[in-house]
């Protein structure tokens, strides 16, 4: 299965996706555990009941205040709802005009431990499946999912192509959407800009990685750096993987 086929029509989402199927230590990772999504703010009801059809338990939102005040996470019954921002301002990132390839070291290197406590969520027993998103479901969420998925065990090559189709499942409706909300906060669209919102070329996450490899040994060393306990590690593997 590819990660393009992983992609679950979410009325009201354009990138929520299963994190299942991958080969990790030890076994593949589970169907229906953890999700990856866009912005729920558009969730219609027909949506809502999808996601509790689904099993989804918890949600965790890495917005930050702003955003989550401005488009609000439509509720899901039965969910725990938890508001985890990965950093303080998004908006300072559109305004300094960072590159994709600047934002993804950026949020790697100046961010480890509220990344790494959003992977320590992922870790907790939880009675049904994890929901993590941000507002595109692209930078913050691909961090979080590059990190989880690289702590189990899963390819780098499959870990890159997970975040890269993000891209593809944004463009159209979504992108434009979320164009015109920039343009009417006076934004003006650079390449930059335009880069920042709708791209997520495998060679950012790369890097950013790479960089996180040649500073702390491994992924699993940064995440330890970061608070991650062993014990915890062996809680996130036996959730997220199960043996052949």
């Amino acid at each position: 299965m590819t990660t393009r086929e992983r992609l679950i029509p979410i009325d009201g989402t354009a990138n929520f996706r299963d994190l299942g199927g991958y080969r990790a230590d030890g076994g593949w990772t589970n169907w229906g555990a953890l999700f990856r999504s866009d912005g729920l703010h558009r969730v219609s009801e027909a949506g809502q009941s999808a996601l509790v059809d689904l099993g989804v338990k918890r949600v965790i939102d890495l917005r930050d205040a702003a955003e989550l005040e401005m488009s609000p996470d439509a509720e899901i019954l039965g969910a725990e709802a938890i508001h985890h921002p990965i950093f303080a301002s998004a908006r300072e990132h559109v305004a300094a005009e960072l590159g994709i390839m600047e934002l993804t070291e950026v949020i790697y290197l100046s961010h480890g431990d509220t990344l790494t406590a959003a992977v320590r969520l992922l870790a907790d027993d939880v009675s049904g499946a994890t929901l993590f998103h941000c507002t595109a479901g692209k930078d913050r969420t691909g961090a979080v999912a590059a990190l989880t998925l690289t702590a189990v065990g899963v390819d780098r090559d499959d870990v890159l192509a997970d975040y890269e189709v993000t891209a593809a499942n944004l463009a159209g409706p979504w992108l434009d959407a979320h164009l015109e909300l920039l343009r009417s906060f006076g934004v003006t669209l650079t390449p930059k800009i335009l880069e920042l919102v709708g791209d997520s070329p495998a060679p950012a996450l790369e890097r950013a990685l790479d960089q996180v490899e040649s500073r702390f040994g491994s992924v699993r060393d940064y995440l330890f750096e970061h608070g991650l306990t062993e014990a915890e590690l062996a809680r996130l593997h036996a959730r997220l993987v199960s043996a052949e």
